[in-house]
């Protein structure tokens, strides 16, 4: 023991503690963002929900019934494919959106350019690998390639772009028509291939139009194309209605309740903040259209797309749509 513990009575002093010096543990701060969220904003994350819908509808037009694998094989095939889109489509976009969008995640330097081209082109990838192995054998890679075609080239024309963003949609249905095919050679059934078509052509138009609404999202909207988008998306939802009769007007008025207030907001007020909800609302209301398509054919089975319209609006809580 050092002589300076013990004092001139022989007493013996406690001994001196030093204080410790270490590291400063700080409580997490609950308000950072979490460190995937850039990628959640990149690809739209809520907005996948409205393309789960869309081969499910085909499977259900084409064989009557939705066979568990494969339906769950088809709809995460479109769910990849639809995120490839939308972080290919902010790739493409990076300079433009620089000027008029710089809050997102790659002007904004939260995701790097050479981080999304990765991640667009594995979820391509493996959305067209997926599609392949649910059935969709040639409407898969189509699609695939379509979607690659319409984000760096199609989509700056005026005529091809609105088309082209409407075929993707087609093809992303007729991936369920397509794999049912295989199901029906199973059991015997004949397929409904001409019903899907022409559900196929009816959901194209409607997002055609959702489309040429959506030029309107930035800078001055256009009141031309914002009228001819409308008038395209309310015409593909009534033809879907006649063509379903009873079974289909439930879901096609779901439709008008959904998207029609602000559609007509926006017609009425032509400007980026009343187009941007119109936009949005058109999106989620993608899965109560696929509910009118395949109620015409499967009305008992369609019922399974409902929960779709619930998961997108949800989403739309945590992540900005469009």
């Amino acid at each position: 023991m050092p002589a300076d513990a013990i004092d001139a009575g022989g007493a013996r002093e406690a001994p001196r503690t030093r204080p410790r010096v270490g590291r400063v543990r700080h409580a997490p701060d609950a308000s950072a963002p979490h460190p995937l969220l850039p990628y959640f904003r990149l690809v739209r994350a809520p907005a996948v929900f409205s393309a789960l819908g869309d081969p499910l509808a085909g499977l259900l037009i084409g064989a009557g019934r939705l066979p568990a694998r494969r339906a769950a094989r088809l709809s995460s095939a479109a769910a990849l494919l639809y995120l490839a889109g939308m972080a290919l489509n902010d790739l493409a976009d990076r300079a433009e959106d620089a000027r008029e969008r710089p809050e997102r995640p790659i002007p904004s330097g939260a995701v790097s350019p050479h981080a999304a081209a990765l991640v667009g082109t594995a979820l391509l990838m493996a959305g067209a690998v997926v599609a392949r192995d649910a059935g969709a054998r040639r409407t898969g890679p189509a699609l695939a390639a379509l979607v690659a075609a319409y984000d760096f080239d199609l989509k700056h024309s005026a005529a091809l772009g609105p088309t082209a963003m409407g075929a993707c949609r087609s093809l992303s249905l007729l991936m369920g028509v397509e794999a049912a095919r295989r199901v029906d050679m199973r059991s015997g059934a004949r397929p409904r291939t001409r019903r899907g078509r022409e559900a196929a052509v009816l959901l194209g138009a409607y997002v055609a139009g959702l489309t040429l609404v959506a030029r309107g999202e930035t800078g001055a909207a256009r009141r031309r194309e914002l009228r001819l988008g409308a008038t395209l998306a309310a015409t593909a939802l009534l033809a879907s209605a006649w063509r379903g009769g009873a079974r289909s007007v439930p879901w096609a008025a779901a439709v008008a309740a959904l998207a029609g207030p602000a559609v007509a907001r926006a017609l009425r007020e032509p400007a980026p903040a009343t187009v941007g909800p119109a936009v949005g609302a058109l999106i989620r209301a993608i899965p109560a259209l696929d509910g009118a398509l395949a109620a015409a054919d499967a009305p008992g089975r369609a019922l399974l797309l409902l929960p779709l319209l619930g998961l997108v609006r949800w989403g739309r809580a945590l992540i900005p749509i469009t």
